[in-house]
């Protein structure tokens, strides 16, 4: 059986499986006739790609619906004007399950002869606005064997996207090196499927680990199953997606590190969580994405507050004390813990979760209602937040490798909080820092609850005094969500690390920069190198 992928190239002779076991390149019929055939490499080491925060799609378990859905700006446009009862209905944690129908640009023919499908590869649950053009391309890079031999074979001058590597110097803070020709030839020996991991960010980061536990172990089994060697993957990650690999990697019961994992790449991981977590369920998101997400406290609360992976990229005890400042306190917090001193404060009027609007169903604030949803958030805070962040800390798989945004211009990030007093009001100085430590929220009607806060305090002669306090902007250097501060990492685990202008959402994207895209390539290819050291590799 002989299938044709193009005019001078053919599919020839295919296993009990169906994959196709060998390729012949032959001259165009008007140039010398001659042909030359090449066995097709039957060992696989299989790419899975995690997504960042809300990159995953959603669905309703029960009916089947999706509740969210990543393939491009019009399919948010539902989310404009969904009011804060209806969002936190809608993303329950314990009502949405992972939705694999989302959109997909289609695999050659031949592709789907060596792999199987994109969808049935996962590609369908991970949001396509963020990753719908990095997953082709990357699969195009690790899958171009034809190629390769055709320019070889033709001797044309041209180069693979893995050959320009052996030239092309990134800069890499840590770990700068050119692929060689004998790195590039090895990978050449190994086909790399690439997969994509959707899971639920909304629940707890363990969970999702716990998930792709079973998915990578049905990823390789299913390999195995179907003709071929297949022992250990390389995983690539966006954001959050990084944490739920380092928990599998490293904490869960298995040793999936050693197991399974030949190595990891990282895209704009929030290693020691970012302040940004804190401002979004604060005052919400500006601009469009605000529209989408939510655009004040009142609307992102309810859904963060039942939800642990959102909180999860809260700065945790290693990101450092004194990052979140109040203008009339003597001394910036936390001191010695941002989960009892920031997180969990439920009179101050600058604590993270404000009680009233975890529960929009309770519009008459029943004091018996207020109190057990603030039980319920403070045990998700306590139980799933801190554990998981604190345990998390400084566990990194051995062959690592990260890029981070660093472009302060363009996307300025916060590294540290400052609510800035704006009443341009005098205060007798006594009463301003008590204000500003325990005054009460008070909210003028016409006071949307995003950046701007008006605290309260009642004097001792019974007279209030009232100062309005302002967020400041972001102005330090990062992607625009997570600060270089909480990307970095520093380890001896760590093989390389480069910095480069992305913004968050778009890290994986070409449209600012291809830097990222080569990195994660290079690094592929050097992790792939540790195959040598497994069942899958070559003896002569």
């Amino acid at each position: 059986m002989i299938e044709a992928s193009e005019s001078n190239s053919v599919l020839l002779g295919y296993d009990k499986f169906g994959h196709p076991l060998y390729k012949v390149i032959a001259t165009p019929k008007d140039k010398e006739q001659w042909a030359k055939l090449y066995k097709l490499p039957d060992r696989v080491i299989p790419i899975v790609f995690l997504p960042g925060v809300m990159g995953s799609n959603l669905m309703n378990p029960d009916d089947g619906k999706p509740v969210w859905t990543v393939n491009g700006t019009a399919s948010m446009l539902p989310w404009i004007g969904r009011g804060p009862a209806k969002r936190k209905k809608l993303l329950d944690p314990t009502k949405t399950v992972v939705d694999p129908s989302g959109k997909i640009e289609t695999e050659s023919p031949e592709e789907r002869l060596l792999f199987k499908s994109r969808r049935e590869r996962g590609w369908g649950e991970v949001g396509a606005m963020s990753y719908g053009t990095f997953l082709p391309w990357l699969q195009e890079a690790l899958n171009d064997n034809q190629a390769m031999l055709k320019n070889k074979t033709s001797s044309n001058g041209s180069l693979t996207l893995r050959e320009r590597l052996l030239d092309k110097a990134l800069g890499a803070e840590i770990g700068e090196t050119n692929l060689t020709s004998e790195e590039v030839a090895l990978s050449y020996q190994y086909l790399f499927p690439v997969h994509a991991v959707g899971y639920n960010w909304l629940q707890s980061n363990v969970d999702s680990a716990k998930m792709l536990a079973k998915r990578i172990e049905k990823i390789i089994g299913d390999y195995k199953a179907s003709g071929r060697k297949c022992e250990k993957v390389i995983l690539v990650t966006h954001s959050m997606g990084g944490l739920v690999a380092r928990y599998y990697s490293e904490l869960l019961e298995g040793d999936y590190g050693q197991k399974n994992i030949l190595g990891i790449v990282h895209g704009v991981m929030p290693d020691r969580g970012a302040p940004m977590a804190y401002k979004r369920m604060k005052a919400g998101e500006a601009g469009a994405v605000g529209l989408v997400i939510g655009s004040s406290g009142g609307e992102m609360t309810p859904v963060l507050a039942q939800s642990p992976g959102p909180l999860q990229l809260l700065p945790g005890k290693a990101y450092g004390m004194g990052w979140f400042h109040i203008e009339g306190l003597k001394q910036p917090l936390p001191k010695t813990d941002p989960y009892t001193e920031i997180y969990t404060q439920r009179s101050a009027w600058w604590g993270l979760c404000e009680e009233r609007f975890i529960n929009p169903d309770n519009k008459n604030m029943d004091k018996r209602q207020l109190d057990k949803d603030w039980l319920s958030f403070k045990n998700i805070l306590f139980t799933d937040v801190q554990m998981f962040v604190e345990d998390l800390n400084g566990h990194y798989h051995e062959h690592t490798y990260a890029f981070f945004g660093n472009d302060g211009k363009k996307y300025p990030s916060y590294a540290e909080l400052h609510w800035k007093d704006i009443s341009g009001i005098h205060t007798p100085e006594a009463y301003r820092s008590q204000v500003s430590e325990q005054g009460e929220i008070f909210y003028p009607a016409d006071k949307f609850n995003q950046t701007v806060r008006y605290a309260t305090l009642e004097t001792p002669d019974q007279r209030y005094v009232t100062r309005k306090y302002e967020l400041s902007p972001p102005a330090e250097d990062g992607d625009g969500t997570v600060p270089v501060r909480a990307a970095l990492i520093t380890s001896p685990k760590l093989k390389a690390q480069l910095g480069v202008g992305v913004d968050h959402e778009g890290a994986y994207k070409s449209d600012n920069t291809m830097d990222a895209r080569w990195f994660t390539l290079r690094s592929i290819i050097k992790i792939a190198q540790r195959v040598k050291n497994t069942g899958l590799a070559y003896h002569e």
